[in-house]
């Protein structure tokens, strides 16, 4: 972690300019650094591997010999002990001197390092890359964000936990073919040291407390007094952006579905809770009006058709992986948040609040006062933020027009 004095949005973009001179070193560095095309085999596992291979071709002579089954059984099982000697073992050398790597990513001022070598060639290569910073580009590195770390116990990278595993489990089948042809099945070996992507607990936990949506641990929700004031449209647009917005930044992690499986719990009774007390009435009775099959759905009528939008959850999520040419998701419904969609949704009805009329055109009225309504509208209930806002057909934009007119000259009189 690179510490910049320039605060705001340009911090990152005066980082890509400023810190391509560390891109152009570590290039240096990394081409310095690789070494070795492959590992070595470990020794171990190398005089296993031609064990079970001369059992086998011993099995195979035996086969064609006509020798007793017994005996070949006997090699069998001699076989299936072997492979499970060989399995505690690893297939390559992990510290094989002859083979190194240095990866390297950087995102703004973040940036992650990694080393196939050992502890010391770590620390040597953070020791230079602070060296670097400090004199060559009089930068001062955040020792709090920064160390040397087991790839094991893993690290925290853009709000990811990034770390290796290695799996356990029995493996994949596949195929072997013998000197005369004929094939089997066996059990492919388990690989180890494989990098990892996971959603950071506190990451998840950071997020629902920052929008209020309820309690995690209670696995309780609450409602938001924001929305108590807009559309069911509104809502629930607002909700499905922050939420997906936040599924598919981290749809690359292995463990997506598990990790926001509880946060999608507490996103989901936020959100009815808060469409119930806007309604004033129960969560029950609003689950039953949302539910329409599959999905809870809230409808607006839009250019004189029924639209419907989805109560946005995980199984909506399409997950992303490492080869995928994109990774970040466009939220589609992010810019309904940040514009005035009641009014767009009030005016693409087509039809006056005043009089109900659906001849247009229509236009949206903006009111100083409350009272410039009572000529045309008997009762209004709207109320909040945009209560002085009104949806109007020719007629009855005169009328209002003409009462305001009235009381302007009346006071100049």
């Amino acid at each position: 972690k690179v510490i910049f004095c320039v605060q705001g949005t340009v911090s990152p973009l005066l980082a890509n300019i400023y810190l391509h001179e560390l891109d152009q070193q570590m290039q240096t560095m990394k081409a310095d650094f690789d070494k070795g095309r492959v590992r070595r085999p470990f020794p171990r596992y190398a005089a296993l591997e031609r064990r079970v291979l001369r059992l086998r071709r011993k099995i195979e002579r035996l086969r064609a010999e006509g020798a007793d089954q017994a005996e070949i059984d006997a090699a069998l099982a001699e076989i299936k002990a072997v492979n499970k000697e060989r399995r505690k073992v690893p297939s390559v050398d992990p510290m094989d001197p002859n083979f190194k790597r240095l990866r390297y990513c950087r995102y703004a001022d973040d940036f992650l390092i990694g080393v196939i070598g050992s502890k010391r060639e770590a620390c040597e290569i953070m020791a230079s890359v602070e060296q670097f910073l400090t004199h060559a580009l009089k930068l001062a590195v955040s020792p709090e964000k920064s160390g040397v770390h087991a790839a094991s116990k893993g690290v925290t990278f853009l709000s990811y936990r990034i770390s290796t595993y290695t799996s356990y489990g029995a493996g994949r089948k596949t195929s072997r073919t013998g000197p005369d042809g004929r094939t089997w099945r066996v059990l492919r070996r388990p690989t180890t040291d494989n990098v990892s992507l996971r959603v950071p607990r506190q990451e998840v936990t950071k997020f629902c407390k920052r929008h209020g949506y309820g309690d995690l641990a209670r696995k309780t929700g609450r409602h938001r007094a924001q929305f108590l004031v807009t559309s069911d449209v509104a809502t629930v647009l607002a909700y499905n952006s922050e939420f997906r917005g936040f599924a598919n930044y981290h749809s690359l992690a292995d463990d997506i579905k598990s990790a926001l499986g509880l946060l999608e719990l507490v996103v989901f009774r936020s959100a009815v809770k808060t469409l119930a007390m806007r309604h004033r009435t129960t969560t029950a009775r609003t689950m039953r009006r949302l539910w329409n099959g599959t999905d809870y759905e809230v409808s607006s009528v839009v250019r004189g058709k029924l639209r419907s939008i989805k109560l946005w959850r995980l199984k909506h999520l399409t997950q992303t992986f490492w080869p995928s040419p994109i990774v970040d998701n466009v939220t589609a419904g992010a810019w309904w948040v940040k514009n005035p969609n009641d009014l767009i949704d009030r005016l693409s009805a087509r039809r006056c609040e005043a009089c109900g009329g659906t001849s247009g055109p229509f236009e949206m009225h903006h009111l100083r006062r409350v009272g410039d309504l009572r000529s045309v509208l008997a009762v209004w209930k709207q109320s909040g933020w945009r209560r002085k806002t009104v949806v109007l057909c020719p007629a009855c934009r005169t009328t209002v027009s003409g009462r305001k007119h009235a009381r302007t000259e009346s006071r100049v009189h």
